[in-house]
Formats: C-alpha cells, structure tokens, sequence
C-alpha cells in the first residue's frame, strides 16, 4: 500500500522512457554478425574456432547495436492528449480519447508499448530498451494513463 502512495500524489506528467529505434537496432545487430562472419570466416582457424569468434561478438554487438540505436523519449499527459518527443526531434501526439487499449509485451531486451485504436486504425509501437539503461518512468507512465481510463493488457 505504500508503494502506490507515490502515485496518488502524483503531479507530473512528463515521463523519461528509454525507447530505442528497433530498426536501426536490428539493421546494426544483423550487419555487424555478417560482418564479423566474413571477416572470422577469413581466419586459418578451424571452423568450431570460427563458430566461437561469431558467438563471442555477440554481446559486444547487442551493447553497441543498442548504444547506437537510444532514442530517449519523454512521454507528457496533458490537455486530453499523449505527446511523446525523441531525442532526434520526432514527436508523436495522439489523443486519449481514441484510444482504444494499451497493450505491454515484455521482451528479453525490453517491452513492446502498442496502442490500439477505436477507429481501427494501425497501432502506434513502441520500443522499450531495458539494456545497459538506469530505470525509467515505465510503471509511472503506465499508471498515469490508465488513470485516464484506457484499458490496459499485460501480456
């Protein structure tokens, strides 16, 4: 009970979400794979040494992929709307009103943030990077627009 005492005195209504361009993330990982391929597949190593140089870059091209590809959002609530403004200048605004559902799937990396809408049209995405990142407004934001009365599925 006292943890959502943080919330019913909630007054702001800016949120720091650590979003990431899904992809350019995807465009880095894949390239960077052929790449250390090509080049491992040049080596005068066996071919399980080979697999293993591939396998050990993984990580370093999951961190630098993800490094290269932030695009930190701050989410703001206001006048009936949800505005979301990027790192690179983009925004995104879209009202409260039509939206139909808010759908959170959880990845290994991060979340996947879908809003649905009444009038069918296609849901807006968002990818939330949870890798190498301090904790951001997930929860807060979350909360905060279900208190404007959009349905909300965890799946």
């Amino acid at each position: 009970m006292a943890a959502l005492s943080y919330f019913w005195g909630m007054t702001n209504k800016s949120f720091h979400i650590a979003t990431l361009h899904r992809g350019r993330y995807m465009l880095l990982l894949l390239a960077g794979v052929c790449v250390v391929t090509v080049i491992a597949s040049r080596l005068p190593i066996s071919e399980i040494a080979k697999i293993l140089v591939v396998l050990a870059s993984l990580p370093l091209l999951i961190f630098c992929g993800t490094k290269w590809s932030k695009n930190d959002s701050v989410w703001f609530i206001q006048e009936g709307n949800i505005v979301i403004r990027f790192k690179n200048q983009q925004k995104d605004t879209f009202a409260i009103d039509n939206i139909k559902y808010l759908r959170n799937v959880p990845r290994s990396g991060g979340n996947l943030i879908m809003f649905f809408y009444k009038k069918g049209a296609t849901p807006k995405r968002y990818w939330r990077n949870k890798l190498f990142e301090k904790a951001d407004d997930l929860d807060a934001l979350i909360h905060a627009i279900r208190q404007e009365g959009v349905e909300y599925y965890y799946m």
